[in-house]
């Protein structure tokens, strides 16, 4: 299975970095009172008042302006990142889905990131970041019986065996046949930053995610850091 960023990605958005942790021999079934605390801890972070303006922070103004270069609404469709932010800010306290769900929205909370994650033995071809064509299909999460068609030139990630796309817009909305459940034993988490300084940002963020991932998952971790000069990588 490959896993590519099209180069074209690059060269339309080039301050764009994705860290991809490749977890295999998850533990996915329990509730641990450890993450859900990470949880609660990454909540408070967000609602500090330094982000009373969360919108115009520089981490999270530079995806809306992304969405914007899809013709997309960036306040009628957000950012994954913002939107969980927004919830979060509301003081809703947000749900222990499972642990790995739990893991990557605190590495959203704590850095101000778009972070998702795809169970692998969904996969059917190889794992792709592109530019859609519009022949693709979208089963929104939590609508399996809804079928959509991202317009040609949103940038969705997909399965090039089905043509199933796994997230929507980048990093707006996850798809239903991937989703991330308790019986999940293999997935792949992607991390994303959009900035200048985005290898050197994205190190950190990725070591931290691969400690809890490994930690309260019992998880081998792999990570590649995905530039225009590391756009693919095989999973083995």
């Amino acid at each position: 299975m490959r896993y590519t960023i099209a180069p074209a990605v690059f060269e339309r958005y080039p301050l764009f970095r994705r860290a991809v942790l490749v977890a295999r021999g998850v533990d996915n079934r329990r509730e641990l009172s450890e993450v859900a605390a990470l949880l609660r801890d990454a909540e408070a972070t967000a609602r500090r008042d330094e982000l009373a303006d969360f919108k115009n922070h520089p981490a999270l103004a530079a995806w809306a302006d992304v969405f914007r270069s899809m013709n997309l609404n960036p306040n009628r469709y957000p950012p994954s990142v913002v939107n969980l932010i927004k919830r979060t800010r509301k003081g809703t306290d947000l749900p222990y889905v499972n642990t790995l769900v739990a893991l990557f929205n605190c590495v959203s909370l704590r850095h101000l990131v778009p972070c998702g994650g795809d169970d692998l033995d969904a996969v059917t071809g190889d794992l792709r970041l592109d530019f859609a064509r519009g022949d693709e299909c979208y089963v929104p999460l939590g609508r399996p019986d809804t079928l959509e068609h991202p317009p040609v030139d949103e940038i969705v990630y997909m399965d090039t065996g089905n043509k199933d796309v796994f997230c929507r817009a980048w990093c707006w909305k996850n798809g239903d046949r991937s989703k991330l459940l308790p019986s999940t034993t293999r997935a792949a988490i992607n991390v994303d930053v959009m900035s200048a300084d985005g290898e050197a940002a994205l190190a950190p963020i990725a070591a931290e995610l691969t400690g809890w991932l490994t930690r309260y998952a019992g998880a081998e971790v792999e990570c590649h850091i995905m530039s225009p000069d590391h756009n693919e990588f095989t999973l083995a």
